[in-house]
């Protein structure tokens, strides 16, 4: 195994957020990053975009710390390994949380719930990211890809766990229980599937501009698939579930009508898992939380213990990752990439370091 400090430092290629504002987003020449104390180098297969991408393009992402190297949802190969790296060598399919820092210290870090700590970092607008051809990341933050899986899926595995967080460890909901989920996007369908991994029935809702995607959800597995702007979602949700309405509702959309969608359609003491954000204040109808006894909860990102589950549910096959990738685009042709991920035209855009892929 070759020490990290004897590599020779070259330059890569990398998509950057050069300067905060609107823009200021570039493919540039950069030095290739060394491995530290505890450190391992990954070598980057693929990276997929996130909502968080196209806000952080916009300007919309109050947190980025630029120049930064965009992208958190990350697939690749390790390259090379710092001192005191024992797990990890050269040659292993990995993907990474894009958990980058935390204090280690609060309340939140010290009881199993780094996701919540006020430090909190992440690759791709608090530490250079996965858009490139080579990132550094601390060695806890590694898991093994099984073999079984691209690394196309792999590079999923991170909204995977947004997912199996929200309905495996947020949500109280059980085998039988019907669940709602609101917006078919890449988070909808992979909650949809952990969901139904979980032994959950699910009705899946959207709008005209979904028809492919609750096209696809019902081939995922859900009971059905709801167009809100043509059908009466509380009656079909009554006549779906012969009455009971659902147990648990989760809202992936980030519309501020879908939240008052899941509280008509939930029974009396159900609740309420807030995936999506909305990016500005919402109403609700708050009333009826109380005299329903409906249990709000937020479901934000992961923590470690949330990844083990999402790659155990990828070693079984239990969800398919590999139907939500729309295209894999070389990180020279981002621009095109950024632009299909908002239009809505497909599900989930890859980017990689390859001039083609």
């Amino acid at each position: 195994m070759q020490p990290a400090k004897e590599i020779a430092r070259t330059e890569m290629k990398a998509l950057r957020k050069t300067a905060k504002g609107a823009g200021h987003v570039a493919v540039v020449e950069v030095p290739e990053p060394f491995p530290g104390k505890n450190q391992v180098r990954i070598r980057v297969a693929c990276a997929g975009i996130c909502g968080t991408d196209l806000h952080i393009f916009h300007g919309d992402f109050a947190k980025v710390r630029p120049p930064v190297t965009l992208g958190h949802e990350v697939a690749g190969t390790v390259d090379a390994v710092g001192e005191g790296v024992t797990a990890w060598q050269p040659g292993d399919r990995v993907t990474v949380e894009s958990e980058a820092h935390t204090c280690g210290r609060c309340e939140m870090c010290t009881s199993g719930r780094a996701n919540l700590c006020a430090d909190r970092l992440a690759l791709g607008y608090g530490v250079d990211g996965g858009f490139a051809d080579a990132l550094v990341v601390r060695q806890s933050a590694l898991h093994r890809l099984p073999d079984r899986v691209s690394f196309q899926e792999g590079a999923l595995s991170e909204p995977l766990t947004v997912a199996v967080h929200a309905v495996s460890e947020r949500s109280r909901l059980k085998s039988g229980d019907w669940a709602l989920i609101t917006g078919p996007g890449p988070i909808g369908l992979l909650v949809l599937q952990v969901v139904r991994a979980a032994g959950g029935h699910a009705i899946v809702t959207g709008t005209a501009r979904d028809a492919g995607r609750l096209q696809l959800a019902k081939k995922l597995g859900a009971e059905a698939a709801v167009r809100v702007d043509e059908e009466d979602l509380p009656l079909r949700v009554a006549q779906i579930t012969e009455g009971q309405m659902v147990a648990s509702a989760f809202e992936c959309s980030g519309v501020g009508a879908a939240i008052g969608d899941c509280l008509t359609c939930l029974r009396s003491g159900g609740e309420i898992v807030q995936v999506g954000l909305y990016g500005r204040p919402i109403s609700l109808d708050m009333d009826q939380v109380a005299m329903r006894e409906i249990v709000l909860k937020g479901a934000f990102v992961h923590t470690s213990e949330t990844w083990k589950k999402a790659i155990a549910l990828m070693a079984v096959q239990a969800v398919d990752l590999s139907v939500l990738v729309s295209e894999n685009f070389s990180i020279h042709a981002w621009e095109e990439a950024f632009r299909r991920s908002e239009s809505g035209e497909g599900i989930k855009y890859l980017l990689s370091p390859e001039e083609t892929v």
